[in-house]
């Protein structure tokens, strides 16, 4: 037993002489970094949006239509390759409260007079963060920052309950106005970001550009990262066949004959259930990259329809 506490003892002075020995040899000029993951803010997107939409009363007496004063939103998610560069992403949608409606029992609304056709308007704001994990002093090829979610406006619940009672509702209209500022210590970006707010199911995109404004828009962030992935690893995979010349060499041979890449089946087609007719999620999104000290907010605006 006594052996026993002497050599803890004897372990515990090895330390600490071990521990003081280490700080002398360490010159005072020579700086020690910990190295760990830190969570950076690069930038924020935020604006207004106004979403419009008419309501229909077919019966032959006025009726009273109670209008939600929140608009129902929910943060959906897109297609995300690991040759981009991921964010995390955190914001709120919010609607304005509209004081001019009728109250009749607690609810608010409007009164339709029959077979009358009446335009709601409703307004609110929207602010993301996009923000990212960055590993320090580390050799990397970082891709493009990718923002793959959206806020989707999924309002449309209303329409098969009041169409019942003789009143219908269609013809929606939103419009989006926003901005996407990146923080002072962010330098560059280079970033994929799809419609921030978007309607359910909608018919029409239209982006909405100034005269000198920078078109900066894509048709499809679907389209868009599914070719961005797909030369990424024919990149790679040019890279793994010049590691082995003769591999390399015969590959380029002009004796193998050429396959047409549209020949070719796409690996990463998204599955479409054929007996539901869905068709895959998919919003228009914006491309772009900045220069460095480019302190510039890039603005953006577009107008989705929904009959």
């Amino acid at each position: 037993m006594r052996r026993l506490v002497f050599l803890i003892f004897l372990f515990f002075i090895l330390q600490v002489h071990a521990e003081n020995n280490l700080e002398e040899l360490i010159p005072e000029n020579i700086k020690i970094d910990v190295v760990s993951p830190e969570n950076k803010t690069l930038c924020q997107i935020y604006g207004n949006w106004k979403l419009s939409f008419e309501i229909t009363n077919t019966n032959p007496y006025t009726v009273f239509v109670a209008i939600p004063e929140a608009i129902e939103c929910y943060n959906k998610s897109l297609k995300y390759y690991k040759d981009f560069k991921k964010v995390n992403v955190s914001g709120v949608v919010a609607t304005y409260v509209d004081r001019d409606m009728v109250v009749v029992n607690g609810e608010r609304g409007i009164w339709i007079p029959p077979y009358t056709t009446v335009k709601v308007c409703k307004h609110g704001i929207f602010i993301y963060n996009i923000s990212t994990t960055v590993m320090p002093n580390k050799f990397k090829v970082i891709g493009p920052v990718l923002v793959n979610t959206t806020w989707v406006i999924d309002d449309f619940l209303l329409e098969n309950y009041i169409y019942k009672y003789g009143v219908k509702i269609g013809n929606y209209r939103l419009v989006v106005h926003g901005k996407i500022v990146k923080k002072p210590d962010t330098d560059v970006l280079s970033m994929v970001i799809p419609a921030p707010l978007v309607l359910k199911n909608y018919d029409k995109f239209h982006k909405l550009l100034g005269r000198h404004d920078v078109d900066i828009w894509v048709n499809s962030y679907n389209d868009y990262i599914e070719k961005h992935h797909k030369l990424y690893d024919e990149r790679r995979e040019i890279a793994v066949l010049e590691k082995g010349s003769e591999l390399h060499n015969l590959m380029s041979s002009p004796f193998i004959p050429s396959v047409d890449d549209a020949l070719i089946p796409e690996r990463n087609r998204d599955f479409v259930d054929k007996d539901l007719n869905l068709r895959p999620f998919d919003v228009p999104a914006m491309v772009f990259t900045t220069d460095d000290g480019d302190m510039k907010a890039l603005e953006f605006a577009y107008v989705m329809y929904k009959y």
